[in-house]
């Protein structure tokens, strides 16, 4: 079961409501077997254009749907979402991450975030993200606990890591 994988409940809440707003009105009530790609053409045609990002999210979720059932042997032959993106047009206006700022601007970037108004402690956190290339939610959810400044060391222990796995940071 995917649900028990996941860590985040908000994100156990959308996986399903994407699929019973946008998949289940169309194809719900049919087998799954018979669905076929002109049915998630069907689901993802009206929002492909209007709501790229969610389209994308409900093609993966149907795809992991079909998937599981053709594993599990509640379905036969290739997964319908394969051929789907021959019959959708190309998306426009796709977010792209934010630029790295170059390595030669971190020092002024550093000494700008020192001298600034955001307060110590917001200062401090980002300072501390920039030097342990960690991700901002390992920052502020950090504890005394996990450092051992003798040894240098930050042990970000499993249960805060995406890939549940221990992450030791060495500090400068």
């Amino acid at each position: 079961d995917y649900k028990e994988s996941w860590r985040n409940p908000k994100h156990q809440a959308q996986w399903i409501n994407t699929l019973e707003t946008y998949a289940f009105p169309r194809i719900g009530s049919r087998s799954i077997q018979e669905i076929e790609t002109r049915d998630v053409l069907a689901v993802l045609s009206p929002i492909w254009r209007a709501k790229p990002e969610t389209a994308r999210r409900v093609r993966q979720r149907i795809s992991v749907v079909m998937d599981w059932a053709k594993a599990s042997g509640h379905r036969t032959g290739d997964n319908p979402v394969l051929g789907v993106a021959k019959g959708l047009p190309a998306q426009s206006g796709r977010k792209s991450h934010f630029a790295a700022l170059p390595y030669s601007h971190v020092p002024t970037f550093v000494a700008r975030l020192r001298s600034g108004s955001e307060g110590d402690a917001v200062s401090l956190a980002f300072e501390f993200t920039i030097l342990t290339a960690a991700r901002t939610g390992e920052t502020m959810g950090a504890s005394w606990d996990e450092f051992d400044l003798e040894a240098a060391l930050w042990t970000v222990p499993d249960v805060r890591m995406k890939a549940k796995k221990a992450h030791r940071v060495p500090l400068s």
